[in-house]
């Protein structure tokens, strides 16, 4: 049983499978008009919780003015990224969400061309055009500006890869764990701020699928870690192609169980050439 969660494989597998899980329940939260940026705060305060029974084992950080200074702006970065992802959720479809959130790996490698001087192959431009087709064939490219949950989905997507390009970057200055709790830290503290009524809000949201709540940041963890330990075990380029590989668990999730039947042969076709195109990127 342990050499069977040791392959890098397994691991992959599951680590695309719980990051789905947790689009999944997110969708299913906050498509009837919920909190979103309650549940942005939520999500961020438990993070940390969790987080925190883990820091005794996993504390490293290399103790400097650069490396507060990076954790800092990587917090701030968050607050960016959790609430137009937040905000995503509330206004799209998690099958076309699911979708245009795979640009973030064509930003990823570009702007890690100009801030990490990283090159791209053949391969990978080929993937780029790919994927941008894929996303046309999904969704109509007019609603790709009009549409305001797909409008957030590309700028959700924009900034998750720029956070991702800081990650790579503060990685050797500290661990996992710290590095997580650094990042959810300001959105805990800045989104109170701008919440009106903010005790009442926290009190109706513990309300209303409480668990599910729980289950949705319990399975992001769960798919961080995961996601880690593949990598440690397996090339990049492989893991992450079938780790986004996966998104196809999201699109027949949003279609199937949550009733979204709209432009399903445009979806599916949609997702079909954004796999082909991911499997190129990657």
């Amino acid at each position: 049983m342990l050499e069977f969660f040791n392959n890098w494989i397994v691991l992959a597998v599951l680590a695309g499978l719980f990051s789905n899980a947790f689009n999944f329940f997110n969708r299913y939260i906050l498509k009837d008009d919920a909190d979103y940026l309650t549940y942005a705060w939520f999500y961020e305060a438990l993070r940390i919780i969790i987080f925190l029974c883990f820091l005794p084992f996993d504390r490293f950080i290399d103790f400097n003015l650069t490396t507060i200074l990076w954790l800092l702006g990587y917090g701030l970065l968050e607050v960016a990224c959790i609430y137009t992802y937040m905000k995503m959720h509330a206004f799209s479809h998690l099958s076309i969400s699911t979708i245009l959130s795979r640009t973030r790996i064509v930003w990823i490698p570009l702007i890690a061309f100009f801030f990490l001087s990283e090159s791209l192959n053949l391969n990978q431009y080929l993937g780029i055009v790919v994927i941008f087709a894929g996303v046309s064939v999904a969704v109509a490219p007019h609603k790709l500006l009009l549409d305001k949950g797909a409008r957030f989905a590309n700028i959700a997507a924009f900034l998750i890869a720029l956070e991702t390009v800081v990650l790579k970057i503060i990685v050797p200055m500290a661990s996992a764990t710290v590095i997580n709790i650094a990042m959810s830290v300001p959105s805990v503290l800045i989104f109170p701020i701008f919440m009106k009524n903010f005790r009442q809000r926290i009190s109706d949201f513990f309300k209303k699928n409480l668990l599910v709540k729980i289950v949705a940041v319990i399975a992001n963890v769960i798919s961080s870690y995961l996601l880690v330990y593949a990598l440690q075990k397996g090339d990049v380029s492989r893991v992450m192609g079938i780790y986004q590989g996966m998104m196809i668990v999201s699109v027949l999730g949003g279609i199937i169980i949550l009733k979204e039947k709209e432009d399903i042969l445009r979806k599916i076709l949609g997702t079909a050439i954004t796999l082909i195109g991911v499997l190129l990127l990657t």
